[in-house]
């Protein structure tokens, strides 16, 4: 996940806090679903993974430069249903030079999978460390931000509805709460994000109404919406408590043991930036890679 940021001037400061994401770390599996690791919010689900290398362009801003990000993320379950999570990245900033943002944690814990319809949950912390990237990249003061994560698949609809059984969807909800209500005599806002994604499984149908084509089988178009509104403790100014955020459509690629996702990222708004950028991912899944040995399972407990 990619930490929020202190860039090296205001312009900087506003990227930051305009396009903070809450980067994927697990696919799901609850019944027949398989939701695939997403980019702009994460998915419901816990198991080992790695996330390496995520490629962000972000659409650049009329305050401030234009952004790219480097980062990755991996995921030790520790029991089944019990993951630690550690991220971090690179930012090159244009004009403003380049660093490492502040390292991410998050615990979660897949807390219900209902697997007749498909329909499963995940609670978590997340918690970025104060001051564990480069100088003027990182943030003074921990940032700590409770998560909800939940999926829908519709594989429970009727056979008459085989057209509308591949559809998903998944949402998350958190709160990014600072631990220092001000830096520098700037005011660091409370911030709710919030988002969803509408996916269609062309490997849910394959494998569950008819036989697709080799390459199509392996396809998920996907459009993910990730927002991001302050609520407190808000800097005075215009458009300081304007809602920002992304509309990502896309796609996945999803093989047996690995999964590569491609994104554009759209603004919502003149605050979110006034062109459009771009998001790419290869991802991982560790536990379909090395299902017997350390890497691939929990430490205690088996295999999830």
């Amino acid at each position: 996940m990619i930490p929020l940021r202190i860039g090296a001037s205001a312009g900087a400061i506003a990227i930051a806090c305009l396009f903070a994401h809450s980067h994927a770390e697990a696919h799901a599996i609850c019944g027949s679903r398989v939701f695939p690791a997403t980019l702009a919010i994460d998915d419901p689900g816990v198991s080992d993974e790695l996330a390496l290398p995520t490629m962000t362009f972000y659409p650049r801003n009329s305050s401030g430069p234009q952004e790219i990000d480097a980062s990755f993320s991996y995921t030790k379950t520790i029991f089944p249903d019990l993951g630690l999570s550690i991220g971090d990245g690179k930012t090159w900033l244009s004009p403003g030079g380049s660093g490492w943002g502040n390292l991410d944690t998050e615990l979660k814990y897949n807390f219900f999978c209902v697997e007749q319809s498909e329909f499963m949950g995940s609670i978590g912390i997340d918690t970025t460390w104060a001051s564990t990237g480069s100088r003027t990249f990182s943030d003074p003061f921990n940032t700590y931000r409770p998560v909800l994560d939940v999926g829908k698949g519709f594989g429970d609809l009727p056979t008459s509805l085989n057209a509308l059984r591949p559809f998903a969807v998944t949402g998350e909800a958190s709160v990014s709460i600072p631990g220092a209500s001000s830096t520098q005599g700037s005011d660091n806002p409370t911030v709710f994000n919030w988002g969803f994604t509408v996916q269609y499984s062309l490997p849910y149908m394959s494998a569950n109404i008819r036989e697709m084509p080799e390459f199509l089988k392996h396809l998920v178009p996907i459009t993910e919406f990730a927002f991001q509104t302050p609520v407190s403790n808000i800097q005075p100014g215009p458009g300081n408590q304007e809602t920002t955020g992304t509309i990502q459509p896309g796609v996945i690629y999803m093989a047996d043991s690995w999964q590569i996702a491609v994104e554009a990222l759209i603004p919502i708004n003149h605050a979110s930036g006034h062109s459009v950028g771009v998001e790419a991912e290869l991802h991982f899944f560790l536990d379909d890679m090395f299902p017997n040995s350390f890497l691939g399972k929990p430490i205690f407990g088996g295999r999830s």
